[in-house]
């Protein structure tokens, strides 16, 4: 009996121990997913990521000095693009500010308390032209200004609200434009009126920045983030092989002239090449199915039409010649129309009168 209840109390005992094992795992499991969620939380403290299909929103949440970028801000932004720029279902990026304003620049107080250079080598992933091989767009609303400006002049699309305000503010404390700014504002808007914004830092409104050649598109206040997510769409249906070629090639041709970029972004088009024969081939069973046929650019991914819709079609246009009476000349009054009555009489009388003669 006692050798019953003792191997009763051993099990009771090991069920025990193997339930507090269990529970002592879950709660290391626990702690295990709240210190990686904390993690995450970190990494998107100042900024936001948000993703629609293809298309993926960088939002800078920093909305108490206007989405000013610090250090921490900086390298989350990086990482967040290295990310984008890896995610083979991301097609497009676009960059844009929350609460109003696009971006004000560097923190000027973290300048102040780290130095101008921590800052910068904290923005090293930004320097990189273009800023990465996929399409970026820039929606840019209220201030971009300084760095702000420079992040916009480094995606490749930016739709511009009008209200918004946009330069090298940085002149008014002597930092230079220290993310390619200078040179990227010149290669889209020509020397003379780069060396305008960039000599004076004076602030022009996204009337002008459209005006100037800096804005893709121009829109109203507070649609900016929508018509860039609208124009997104609308990239991220074409075949990306051949516009990550010719991207890179227009962009190469002013930014990086024979330079060490200019050369890696050669071999990235060289890899492409193949993909993008075979979207090549892939585009002309689309067009001989009849999409996208008379410059359209809507359908494109649909299926191939049916055979009445791909039918050469002409219209036939019948003229027809109706003669119209002329009508009669209009009188000029009871003294003409005497006087041509009496035109008339004489013709008949000196016509009766030849006749008898």
């Amino acid at each position: 009996m006692r050798s019953v209840f003792r191997r009763l109390v051993s099990a009771s005992n090991l069920s025990f121990a193997r339930i507090n094992n269990v529970r002592y795992c879950s709660k290391e499991v626990d702690k295990k997913e709240a210190k990686d969620k904390d993690d995450d939380d970190e990494v998107k403290k100042n900024i936001m990521i948000e993703k629609y299909g293809a298309i993926t929103t960088l939002n800078i949440d920093r909305q108490h000095t206007r989405n000013s970028l610090d250090e921490a801000t900086l390298r989350e932004m990086a990482a967040a693009i290295e990310a984008f720029d890896k995610d083979e279902s991301a097609k497009v990026l676009v960059l844009n500010g929350e609460g109003g304003s696009f971006c004000a620049g560097f923190d000027i107080d973290e300048i102040g308390e780290k130095g101008y250079n921590n800052v910068k080598d904290a923005a090293s992933r930004l320097l990189r032209r273009p800023l990465c091989d996929k399409t970026t767009i820039a929606a840019v609303s209220g201030y971009a200004v300084a760095e702000g400006f420079e992040l916009a002049l480094a995606c490749d699309l930016r739709v511009i609200e009008d209200t918004a305000v946009l330069g090298c503010l940085g002149r008014r404390f002597g930092v230079p434009q220290g993310m390619f700014g200078a040179r990227r504002l010149t290669s889209l808007i020509g020397l003379s009126r780069a060396l305008d914004l960039l000599i004076t830092g004076k602030l022009i409104s996204g009337v002008e920045a459209h005006q100037a050649g800096l804005a893709s598109k121009l829109t109203a206040t507070g649609t900016a983030l929508g018509e860039a997510i609208k124009l997104a769409k609308s990239l991220s249906k074409f075949p990306q092989s051949a516009l990550i070629m010719d991207k890179l090639a227009a962009i190469n041709s002013q930014l990086n002239p024979n330079s060490e970029e200019s050369m890696r972004d050669e071999a990235v088009m060289q890899s492409l090449l193949g993909a993008a024969i075979d979207d090549i081939t892939q585009g002309v069973k689309k067009f001989q199915g009849g999409i996208g046929k008379h410059g359209k650019f809507y359908k494109l991914t649909e299926v191939p039409l049916k055979d009445w819709e791909l039918e050469d079609t002409f219209e036939e246009v019948t003229v027809e010649h109706v003669e119209v009476p002329s009508e009669p000349k209009p009188s000029g009054g009871k003294e003409e129309g005497k006087k041509e009555g009496k035109k008339e009489a004489d013709k008949c009388e000196k016509f009766t009168e030849n006749k008898k003669s």
